[in-house]
């Protein structure tokens, strides 16, 4: 086993710190730096309707790449205005591309106009004799048989990625990479969040400081962002648990998915003093007389979708397709500090069955065998705008809409 240079277990990624508005002249401008990498970034609107990039560090290839990523993810922002966009690698210590990636991802969040709707990251993972590490420092890079780097969005989606080196790569070899990609993925967007909230994010508000708050108990940004329009055209105010970085954990210790919803939003609007908004969901099949239920997440593992997914197959070996029936399910309980015994609990669920081989790209957890009859395809297969339709939160959210202001204001 490879003993890494910073002694980070196998899937750690590297802390990351960043400057925000760097340049004085140009506001939309980070300082970059994760481990010993550091880049600077900053980017402008144009009047050409296309992204241009001016690269300094960077080779041909990985300026490339960046421009024609930048130019697919940014394509309908495009469609009314241009970027220039520049960065200045001041020290490679290792991922670079991955980080000169953040560091424009950074700066877009800087611009007036939300440019990405689904706020992105990158990371890289190598695979190196028949070890798997996210995040490679240079040295690591250096012995790395092949190389990928995976851009996710804050709905832990798979926007782009990258592999390469002189090895092959068989399917399970992959299939690691990408899972420990898109878990280093969902924890730099993390921390580009609490950095972004703890140094921006108090001056956007400070305008806004008599404005009510409701917390939602997630440090999942793109979950929180569900929720947005339906509290913010009422002149509330979302926070999420990445704004109380000192809050403890909660162990979720119930039995039911309203056990578990309460036990979050109960615990932390006591601390906080807040409205506390939280959830609880999992999938539901009823050949396995309604498993995993609440262990969805961990069935074989914490977090772990190849192994879930794999479990889940094993266990449905001999099922016939009618017999798969299933539904993913969410339970909301909205807790209020002044009225602990007063939660507001709604649920949603959507139906589906399992199928019996993985379906679309664009889905996680168990969103590639969960197959929605009505639409004939699987929850991997559709846009974010379908499934953020049809969803089980979606539907939960749906629910709560016509009840959540008389219960607030009492």
């Amino acid at each position: 086993m490879m003993v890494r240079t910073d002694n980070r277990a196998a899937n750690d990624v590297r802390p990351v710190k960043v400057q925000w508005h760097y340049l004085t002249k140009q506001p939309a401008s980070v300082l970059w730096q994760r481990g010993t990498t550091k880049v600077l970034a900053a980017v402008t609107e144009q009047a050409t309707k296309k992204v241009t990039l001016i690269g300094s560090g960077l080779t041909q290839v990985q300026s490339d790449w960046l421009q024609q990523t930048l130019t697919t993810l940014l394509a309908p922002a495009l469609e009314k205005t241009g970027l220039l966009v520049s960065v200045t690698v001041l020290e490679d210590g290792g991922s670079l591309l991955a980080e000169a990636s953040n560091a424009v991802f950074g700066a877009l969040q800087l611009l007036p106009e939300q440019f990405l709707p689904n706020r992105a990251a990158a990371v890289t993972a190598i695979l190196t004799g028949n070890e798997t590490l996210v995040d490679a420092s240079d040295t690591e890079e250096a012995v790395a048989d092949s190389t990928l780097l995976v851009v996710t969005d804050n709905q832990e989606q798979i926007l782009a990625m990258t592999l390469q080196g002189a090895t092959a790569v068989n399917s399970s070899q992959l299939n690691e990479l990408l899972l420990v990609a898109s878990q280093g993925g969902t924890r730099t967007a993390e921390q580009i969040q609490a950095s972004y909230q703890q140094a921006v994010h108090p001056i956007i508000q400070k305008e806004h400081s008599e404005m009510p708050t409701i917390v939602i108990a997630t440090k999942n940004p793109g979950k929180a962002q569900e929720f947005h329009a339906m509290f913010e055209k009422e002149g509330i105010q979302i926070k999420t648990l990445l704004d109380y970085p000192e809050l403890p954990e909660i162990n979720e210790t119930g039995q039911t998915f309203e056990e578990n919803a309460r036990l979050k939003a109960d615990q932390i609007a006591a601390i906080l003093q807040l409205p506390v908004l939280a959830d609880d969901s999992g999938l539901m099949v009823d050949a396995l007389d309604g498993r995993p239920g609440i262990y969805s997440a961990r069935f074989a593992g914490d977090h772990n979708d190849a192994g879930n997914n794999a479990k889940l197959l094993y266990e449905l070996t001999g099922v016939p397709a009618e017999k798969r029936t299933a539904h993913f399910h969410t339970t909301l309980v909205f807790a209020k500090p002044d009225r602990p015994n007063d939660d507001l609990v709604v649920e949603g669920s959507v139906n589906g069955r399992i199928l019996g081989i993985p379906r679309g790209d664009n889905g996680f957890g168990y969103d590639p065998l969960f197959y929605v009859p009505e639409l004939d395809k699987s929850m991997a297969e559709l846009s974010m705008a379908e499934k953020n339709a049809i969803s089980h939160r979606a539907k939960a959210i749906e629910n709560l809409e016509p009840l959540w202001r008389d219960w607030l204001a009492k």
